[in-house]
C-alpha cells in the first residue's frame, strides 16, 4: 500500500509541476536606469531607458526613448524599439526631471507600485533639467551609466549628504498629510552629471530644493546621520593665504532634537537644538594646543552653526516641507489641535528656535 501511494505521488509530480508564468530572460531586453520627463506642451511623458549589452563579452549601453501618455504607454512603444521583451523588473533607478517632479509625482509612479514584477527597491531621484538628457553623455564612451549614478548616490548616503530613499521608502510618506520628503538632486555641468543636493518635496510636488551642506545639516536634526558628516566653516577674516580662515570638521555622535513647545493655532513655536563633539579635520593655522584658542573655535563654530541651520530651516518653510514630521507628531498626539489647523497655510508661519553646541575634541594626529 505504501509502495502504491508511493507511486501515485511521483507520477503526480509530472502533471502539477510547470512553469507557466516563467519569464526566460535571455529572451528579455534588462533596463537598468529609467528617466522620465514631461513633453514641452506637458501634454505627454516622454520615457528614456538605458537597457544593457554585450559586444565581445564588454557591456555597453543602449539607450532606447519613446513618448506616450501614460507610463505603460511609454513602455509600450519601448518594447516596439527593441528585440525580444523590454523587461524593467531590474530597474536600479529612476530619473525624474525637474517639470515632471513639480507635478504630482504619484501620477507617474502608480504603475510600478501596481506591478508585481516592479523593483519597490530601486533608487529615485530628481534632475535639473529633462532627466533623460542625463543618460546620454557618459554612454559615448560606453561607461556603464546605471552603475556611475547608483554609486553616486551610495557615495553620498554614506557621507549623510542626501537621504535614502527609493520607491518603497517615499510611497507611505507620499499619503501622510502630516509628512514630506526630500530626495536626491542631480545637476548636468557640461555633460559631467554631478549630485547637488536634494529636492524637498510638500506631499508630492517638488517644491524647493537644498544644497548638499544643508542637506547634511537636515538629516542630521533628523537623527539620519551616516558614517561621515562633514562641514567647512569661516571661523576668522584676513589671514592670507585665505585658506587660514577656515575650518573643517567631523560630527561625532550628535544629539540632536525637535520638540514641539507651542502648539496653539497660529502660535506654534519648535526647539531645535543640537549639541555634538566634533573632530577637526583641516586647521591650516594649527593653534589647537592652545586651551584658548579651542574655547574661541568652540564659541565661533557653534554659532556659525546655528546660523546655518536658521537659514537653512527658512528654505525648507519656504518650500512647506515638514520633512520633521511635525504635522504627524500633532496628529498623534494633539488631534484636537490638528483638527482646528489649515497645515499648509500653518506651517510657513512656524517659529523655529534654534541652537548648536559643538565641542572639540579630536584634533587628528597632531596637536
Amino acid at each position: 500500500m505504501k509502495k502504491l501511494i508511493l507511486l501515485i505521488l511521483v507520477v503526480a509530480q509530472v502533471f502539477v509541476t510547470g512553469c507557466w508564468d516563467q519569464r526566460l530572460l535571455k529572451k528579455s531586453r534588462l533596463v537598468y536606469s529609467s528617466a522620465f520627463d514631461l513633453t514641452e506642451d506637458k501634454d505627454k511623458i516622454r520615457g528614456t531607458a538605458v537597457i544593457r549589452d554585450f559586444k565581445e563579452g564588454v557591456p555597453t549601453n543602449l539607450e532606447v526613448m519613446a513618448t506616450g501618455h501614460t507610463i505603460r504607454d511609454v513602455r509600450i512603444h519601448l518594447d516596439k524599439k527593441v528585440s525580444d521583451n523590454f523587461e524593467p523588473s531590474k530597474n536600479r533607478i529612476f530619473l525624474l526631471g525637474e517639470t515632471l517632479a513639480k507635478e504630482d509625482i504619484y501620477d507617474f509612479l502608480d504603475i510600478f507600485y501596481r506591478d508585481p514584477n516592479s523593483s519597490v527597491s530601486s533608487k529615485i531621484a530628481v534632475t535639473k533639467g529633462d532627466a533623460g538628457t542625463y543618460l546620454m553623455p557618459l554612454m559615448e564612451n560606453n561607461v556603464l551609466i546605471s552603475e556611475y549614478i547608483i554609486e553616486s548616490i551610495s557615495s553620498a548616503e554614506s557621507t549623510t549628504e542626501i537621504p535614502k530613499a527609493n520607491l518603497q521608502t517615499i510611497c507611505t510618506i507620499m499619503f501622510d498629510e502630516g509628512r514630506d520628503f526630500m530626495l536626491p538632486l542631480f545637476k548636468n555641468v557640461n555633460q559631467e552629471i554631478l549630485l547637488d543636493g536634494t529636492a524637498l518635496f510638500d506631499q508630492r510636488r517638488m517644491t524647493g530644493e537644498l544644497n548638499y551642506t544643508e542637506s547634511t545639516l537636515m538629516l542630521i536634526m533628523m537623527n539620519q546621520k551616516s558614517k561621515v558628516a562633514r562641514f567647512v566653516t569661516k571661523v576668522s577674516s584676513g589671514k592670507e593665504p585665505n585658506i587660514q580662515n577656515y575650518i573643517t570638521f567631523n560630527v561625532l555622535k550628535p544629539k540632536a532634537n525637535v520638540e514641539i513647545i507651542k502648539a496653539e493655532p497660529g502660535n506654534i513655536h519648535v526647539n531645535l537644538t543640537l549639541k555634538s563633539n566634533i573632530n577637526i579635520v583641516e586647521y591650516p593655522p594649527n593653534h589647537l594646543f592652545n586651551e584658548k584658542e579651542v574655547k574661541r573655535l568652540n564659541k565661533i563654530i557653534s554659532r556659525n552653526m546655528t546660523k546655518r541651520l536658521e537659514n537653512t530651516v527658512k528654505k525648507v518653510q519656504v518650500a512647506n516641507s515638514d520633512i520633521f514630521g511635525l504635522g504627524r507628531e500633532l496628529i498623534a498626539f494633539k488631534p484636537k489641535v490638528w483638527e482646528k489647523m489649515d497645515w499648509k497655510e500653518e506651517y510657513p508661519n512656524i517659529t523655529f528656535h534654534s541652537n548648536v553646541e559643538l565641542k572639540i575634541v579630536g584634533t587628528g594626529i597632531i596637536n
